[in-house]
């Protein structure tokens, strides 16, 4: 856990830097139980932690894989309670959005518990959520680690989640495997983001049907992070126009294949029309997907 982000920012080391993040910002709700560091206190002048407490924080993130660790002054880098805003919520949304497919739920968010989060090359979001099960309307506690990338490839946002699971009733248990295999995502789907399609390219995607429209109500959420990453703030709801979507396995089954992009025209109530794209990948690892998205506002 402690060098979860090394890997990745190798990958990424000659990208230009990703969005700037204050630790510091104003939480939406009331502010968590936990203290919320402001950059003073997220870097310190000691050379480092005390050793009791660095042992406790280690097992803590341990334990928790991040999402349940108090507030320690750290020299560098490290997992800290933080406040939230639209940007996590955007994130942990992200996350629920990637269970429910995997899992073939339809778990609604109810409320932030508290966010942790981790500063690297790029910015780590461990978001507890309470959500509602409609089947039963039982609630349950939701753990996701997302992580916002540089931009990258036409993309003005970039979505990682790593983990997206029930929180587990034993501490060190339960699905987490943060390392992505980005080797096995399909070439079809690397390079740069696509551009919007010609009318001859739109004939040969596909449009989805308005009674599709209604039962997969996650492709609003798409349409909402393709307007954030052209607008990071809170989005009104959408009216959805029209959906084409492109995957390299052809015509069938194409909102449920793992690898695909979306092409979305839609209105924001009171606002502009607008044209998003967001390419949805994942390396068939539990709790992956990649989102990247770009916008236009007309």
């Amino acid at each position: 856990m402690y060098d979860v982000m090394l890997h990745e920012a190798s990958l990424w080391v000659d990208e230009p830097p990703f969005r700037k993040r204050k630790l510091e910002a104003p939480p939406v709700e009331s502010p968590p139980d936990s203290p919320v560091a402001s950059d003073a206190d997220y870097f310190s002048d000691e050379e480092e932690m005390d050793p009791v407490k660095r042992e406790k924080y280690r097992k803590q993130v341990f334990e928790s894989c991040g999402f349940d660790v108090d507030f320690f002054i750290h020299t560098l880098g490290g997992i800290i309670p933080v406040g939230w805003t639209s940007y996590e919520l955007q994130f942990a949304k992200a996350g629920l959005h990637c269970y429910n497919i995997e899992k073939g739920k339809k778990l609604e968010f109810k409320s932030v518990v508290k966010v942790n989060a981790e500063i690297a090359h790029m910015y780590n979001c461990y978001a507890t959520l309470e959500v509602i099960d409609p089947v039963d309307d039982t609630v349950h506690t939701f753990q996701t680690l997302v992580t916002d990338s540089v931009k990258r490839k036409k993309a003005s946002l970039v979505i990682i989640t790593k983990i997206c699971r029930i929180k587990p009733q034993v501490p060190g248990i339960g699905d987490a495997t943060t390392f992505w295999d980005y080797d096995a995502v399909d070439e079809f789907y690397k390079g740069d983001m696509p551009d919007w399609p010609t009318n001859d390219g739109a004939d040969l995607l596909y449009e989805v049907k308005d009674s599709e429209l209604r039962d997969n109500e996650w492709l609003s959420f798409y349409a909402e992070v393709a307007l954030f990453s052209e607008r990071q703030c809170d989005t009104p709801p959408f009216e959805m126009k029209k959906v084409l979507v492109e995957t390299k396995e052809g015509v069938q089954n194409q909102l449920k294949s793992s690898n695909a992009v979306f092409y979305m025209s839609f209105k924001v109530r009171g606002g502009p029309e607008c044209r998003g794209i967001v390419r949805k990948t994942s390396d068939g690892r539990t709790g992956h997907i990649c989102l990247e998205a770009r916008c236009w506002i007309d």
